[in-house]
């Protein structure tokens, strides 16, 4: 039997959480994985990792609206893996 892809082997519901860590960061994560950090500086809304899938991202859009107004100018992904990136389409312009 084949192994399966990372995303596929846990479908289990997973606790989220938004977690302030310091006065402009958090971090959104499932049960530590997937993550995704948020910094809110000056002007703009830097998202690091974007999730797995749109529908997660805007979960991730939804919780950073509760903290900030300030647009979503910048998404870094920070490697290929299909759960840090396959969201990257919910972050579209002034989100």
């Amino acid at each position: 039997m084949a192994a399966q892809f990372a995303s596929q082997a846990d479908l289990k519901p997973k606790t989220i959480s938004f977690q302030r860590l310091s006065a402009n960061c958090w971090a959104f994560t499932a049960e530590g994985d997937p993550n995704t950090g948020v910094i809110v500086g000056d002007d703009a809304v830097m998202v690091i990792d974007a999730q797995a899938t749109p529908l997660m991202a805007r979960e991730v859009i939804r919780r950073i609206r509760k903290v900030t107004s300030k647009p979503i100018r910048y998404v870094v992904l920070t490697h290929y893996h299909a759960v840090r990136v396959l969201g990257a389409s919910a972050y579209r312009a002034n989100t």
